[in-house]
């Protein structure tokens, strides 16, 4: 996907995700937007060419529409309050024209029935929203019964749409969580060879040193007692002891040779670097935001800074719909690093915030953590005079 793309996709769950009271402003916009239009047919502002009612009709209709602001976080619920809105208003006001914004509501919440539930309730859900199409088609002069051979498929297109919705969303988790499970694996099998390569220096180390040292101590030891009776002996065992340690030298040099070390071939990251870091997740939305005058800082400031927001960016959660910011303030005495966003269930945020408290402390640095609503927030102060000095 292209760059400007996914930022498009990014602001617009963005824009799903705003709240009114609880309720998403997108679908409260569009219950109300639905709303309107059902009141306006209902009391003959819109003329239909058919029978309009009063203010008991206007105010009535609103039970076909309204509950679509809740087709997200309650699917079932709001499609069982349509079925019954539609079923009250047909047998308290008979025959009304009502589906140029009924039959939109009850479709988009078939969509999320479909798309949001498992298939038990899917399946009641659908049966509701089948209930008030059935209704609407009875009760609404420019549907009839004969409108069902059509609605009915519609309908059904709709539900297939939403379990093809669900069955991604499904498969976009499911690789998310596998692909986080390859990192830790990965992560813990470089950590093994580490400490599998730690353990053979260990041993090799262990077994040259105690070897050798014996002898210069050996060598050592026949040397003090010569070192009067045969002064040319003594220099002779003076010059064994310095042959041994320069012997041992480079067996320890070809021990720790042997290990294999990755140099790294490229220059170690920057804060310029932290829009490519950023740009890494996978499902959050993540932004970046800087403060003050951006400057190149000593290298150390520049990496600690990268490194910290890299530790801190991985505790966090990385699926659609979280959000994470990051602010860079670059102030005369200091550089201050602020990631805050929801935690990672399959990260513990701790033991992350203890390594990135060991970073900033090599630069008399310091790491804050708080927590409120579901959000950590941790907050890198790193100091530029001692930098500087």
């Amino acid at each position: 996907m292209k760059p400007d793309a996914t930022v498009t996709m990014r602001r617009l769950r963005q824009a799903a995700d705003v709240t009114v009271g609880g309720v998403p402003a997108l679908d409260l916009a569009v219950a109300l937007v639905l709303s309107f239009y059902a009141v306006a047919l209902t009391s003959g502002v819109l003329h239909t060419g058919h029978r309009t009612g009063g203010i008991g009709a206007s105010v009535a209709v609103l039970a076909m529409t309204l509950p679509v602001a809740y087709c997200r976080r309650a699917p079932v619920a709001a499609a069982a309050a349509l079925a019954v809105g539609a079923l009250a208003n047909g047998l308290a006001y008979g025959t009304m024209v009502r589906c140029g914004a009924a039959l939109p509501s009850v479709l988009i919440v078939a969509f999320f029935v479909a798309g949001r539930c498992d298939r038990g309730r899917a399946a009641v859900g659908v049966a509701l929203c089948a209930v008030n199409v059935v209704a609407q088609a009875i009760w609404d002069p420019q549907l009839g019964p004969q409108a069902l051979v059509v609605l009915l498929p519609v309908l059904g297109l709709f539900v297939v749409l939403g379990r093809i919705v669900r069955a991604r969303t499904k498969t976009v988790e499911s690789l998310r969580v596998r692909t986080a499970e390859l990192r830790r694996r990965r992560e813990q099998t470089a950590r093994l060879t580490v400490l599998a390569d730690r353990a053979r220096v260990t041993t090799e180390l262990d077994a040259v040193l105690g070897d050798r040292i014996e002898r210069i101590a050996a060598i050592a030891a026949a040397g003090r007692t010569a070192l009067e009776a045969d002064p040319a002996e003594a220099v002779r065992a003076l010059a064994a002891v310095e042959h041994e340690g320069r012997e041992v030298l480079r067996q320890m040099r070809e021990i720790v040779g042997s290990l294999d070390v990755e140099v790294p071939s490229e220059p170690q990251p920057s804060l310029a670097q932290l829009p490519t870091l950023l740009s890494r997740t996978t499902g959050a939305d993540a932004r970046l935001n800087v403060e003050g005058e951006p400057r190149r800082l000593p290298a150390g400031i520049e990496l600690a800074g990268y490194r910290i927001a890299e530790h801190l960016l991985a505790a966090l959660d990385d699926t659609p719909g979280a959000t994470v910011d990051v602010r860079v303030r670059f102030a005369d005495e200091a550089l201050e690093l602020d990631v805050s966003g929801p935690p990672s269930a399959e990260v513990e945020f701790d033991v992350v915030l203890a390594a990135a408290r060991e970073r900033a402390a090599l630069h008399d640095g310091t790491v804050e953590e708080r927590s409120s609503d579901g959000t950590r927030r941790a907050t890198a102060r790193l100091p530029l005079v001692v930098a500087h000095a």
